[in-house]
């Protein structure tokens, strides 16, 4: 297996997958902080890169594609940007992969911003795709990109609309990420920052989940499958600050920001046809912030 990409997401569906028996090579932008495990081959460098993506893909059956560069609430200032950043790696991995024989992909897309908030709740994988942010746009467009060059190359795919992921490696500043932030404002004794009122509901799922997800869909390809990855669940944003705020056994405080036009009032995921595939029941958020794993 072939990873582009070695953050958040990417260690974790590296991590998962090593223990499941797989050789993994890794593309990531910048060197690791701590030593690979066996089996596990890093190479540094840009996706866009003809000759790395060869090194990257050789030999490999199955490539996941968990690379991105911006965050949703910020990908309207710059969307030429976005486009370029997320766009060009993953044109240049679809590109090289029938020349390297690689047959499969996983797509890690955004169950999040997709839709758009008009979607039914539960969201089904048929709902119609409005996005509202620069950042879902580019994402349904990775989706048809993908879609586009199964078909041209007879690949298998799985284009994962992932809901909002946290756990181990989670980031802990900036826009995303509200578990991270979260924690990381309570542990320093500063105010967590909320957008809007708090009522925002969101679909919270832990990395790991969604690891062995992608992990066990790629041991078994199987044309074309678009599937929604989350918990199934919705709370408040309020709701899942006090969440976290009891697993530190601490108490937040609340500052308040103008809503932002990027976010969707509501991300609940309808997983019906994951678990028409796999048996699939994601931890709930109390024992996700229990977990401590690394």
């Amino acid at each position: 297996m072939a990873v582009v990409g070695h953050g958040f997401i990417g260690r974790r569906v590296t991590r998962s997958a090593l223990a499941g028996g797989w050789k993994v090579r890794t593309l990531s932008r910048r060197r690791p902080d701590r030593p690979t495990a066996g089996g596990h081959e890093v190479l540094v460098g840009d996706a866009r890169n003809g000759e790395m993506l060869q090194q990257l893909l050789s030999g490999t059956d199955h490539v996941v594609f968990a690379a991105g560069t911006t965050r949703p609430a910020d990908s309207n200032d710059h969307p030429a940007h976005e486009i370029s950043a997320n766009e060009g790696p993953l044109l240049a991995t679809l590109e090289a992969m029938p020349s390297t024989g690689t047959t499969g992909i996983t797509l890690m897309s955004s169950g999040g911003t997709v839709y758009g908030p008009d979607a039914p709740v539960p969201t089904p994988e048929t709902a119609p795709l409005w996005p509202i942010s620069a950042y879902g746009v580019v994402r349904v467009a990775s989706e048809r990109y993908v879609q586009l060059a199964a078909r041209q190359h007879e690949l298998t795919a799985d284009i994962l609309r992932v809901a909002n992921v946290y756990g181990p490696g989670e980031p802990s500043s900036g826009s995303q990420g509200l578990i991270g932030v979260t924690r990381a404002a309570l542990r320093a004794g500063r105010p967590v920052v909320v957008y809007g009122d708090g009522s925002a509901r969101r679909d919270f799922v832990h990395v790991d989940d969604v690891a062995a997800v992608v992990v066990e869909l790629a041991g078994r390809p199987d044309g074309v499958r678009v599937l929604n990855v989350g918990s199934g669940q919705s709370v408040t944003v309020t709701a899942a600050i006090e969440a976290v705020a009891r697993s530190l056994s601490a108490r937040a405080t609340l500052e308040h920001r103008p809503a932002r036009p990027t976010d969707a009032p509501v991300v609940q995921l309808d997983l019906s046809a994951l678990r028409a595939l796999v048996e699939f029941q994601p931890r709930d958020l109390a024992a996700g912030l229990a977990d401590h794993s690394v």
